[in-house]
């Protein structure tokens, strides 16, 4: 069986109790460079295995980008 979770504003179909840990992997995103939000809120990387999706939630991945420099 399948739920539809949001991921970073696209709909996006998963199997019934996935965890972030598990969404990750299925993306080949390693959990180190990678800042999770579910419903609007930040999740520890200690408890990606633990939080499990449901129908609808709302997941964004937000990557850090450092370096550059502005010419002025």
């Amino acid at each position: 069986m399948a739920i539809m979770i949001y991921l970073n504003g696209k709909k996006e179909e998963i199997e019934t109790g996935m965890s972030l840990s598990n969404l990750l992997a299925a993306k080949k995103i390693r959990p180190e460079v990678v800042t999770v939000e579910l419903n609007d809120s930040i999740i520890e990387r200690a408890r990606y295995g633990e939080a499990l999706l449901k129908d609808k939630d709302r997941v964004e991945f937000v990557y850090y980008m450092g370096g550059g420099r502005y010419a002025f």
